[in-house]
């Protein structure tokens, strides 16, 4: 098992001290969640995105947006119904349908989700699975703690790999989903995800091989051959607290 999201590159992101990455993430993602202006989410998030641009290249920045798509076209459709705060902008006779509340809300959901979506995708596609649990570690985190969260998210990634060859192997066979109508796509997923289910139950023996090699259950001290190693880890410091400073700043104002 792996597949993860990481991505290897040189960009300053990649560069960038994992333990500083994990501290910009804690004060990112909880900035989305405050009752922050439309405005400034909207800057926070053009700040991930030139960051993801940058550091990943436009079609990988693309990667995360489409898996969410979906997502976001359900907080389109469905929200603005059911929220009556406002001017209405739409009615049907008495019947309002479209507010300027459901409109802010909407848009604030969305930017939200995308947001948050975008600073794990950051942090995980520059972060190698090693150096994330050196720096649970270095954070004081049990190893079997870390260990737990990730194997999660390596099994994530892992089980899409194989939704999608689990896919094609049913495509080479005449099952083509997109050349089929609504209902007999939704009749062919089935087989798909029984297929997927029955990999995921035989992943079992070898994931408890895994974690017993891996000293799970033994109760010597653990040893481990990677360190941390950062150079210019005080200039790393500076930028990312001028970076905290910034955001938190955006947050206040604006």
């Amino acid at each position: 098992m792996i597949t993860t999201t990481y991505v290897p590159g040189n960009s300053f992101l990649h560069k960038t001290d994992p333990r500083i990455k994990t501290i910009l993430l804690l004060t990112t993602v909880p900035l989305f969640f405050f009752p922050l202006s439309i405005t400034a989410m909207i800057m926070i998030l053009i700040l991930l995105t030139g960051t993801a641009i940058y550091s990943l290249g436009f079609s990988r920045f693309l990667q995360p947006i489409k898996m969410i798509l979906p997502i976001l076209v359900f907080v389109t459709i469905l929200t603005p119904p059911f929220i009556r705060g406002g001017d209405a902008i739409l009615s049907i006779g008495e019947t309002v349908i479209l507010t300027t509340e459901g409109i802010t809300q909407t848009l604030r959901l969305i930017l939200r989700f995308s947001g948050i979506t975008l600073s794990f995708y950051l942090f995980f596609a520059t972060t190698s699975i090693n150096y994330f649990i050196l720096t649970l570690n270095w954070f004081k985190l049990p190893y079997r703690v870390a260990l737990i969260v990730t194997i999660a998210l390596r099994y994530i990634p892992y089980m899409i790999t194989i939704y999608n060859n689990i896919k094609d192997a049913h495509k080479l066979r005449g099952n083509d989903y997109n050349k089929k109508k609504l209902k007999e796509k939704l009749n062919s997923i089935f087989p798909t995800l029984v297929s997927v289910l029955i990999h995921a139950i035989k992943l079992i023996p070898a994931l408890s091989m895994a974690l017993e090699l891996k000293g799970i259950g033994l109760e010597t001290k653990r040893s481990t051959y990677s360190v941390i190693v950062s150079s210019n880890l005080a200039l790393q410091i500076i930028t990312s607290g001028g970076i905290v400073l910034l955001t938190i700043l955006i947050a206040l104002f604006i």
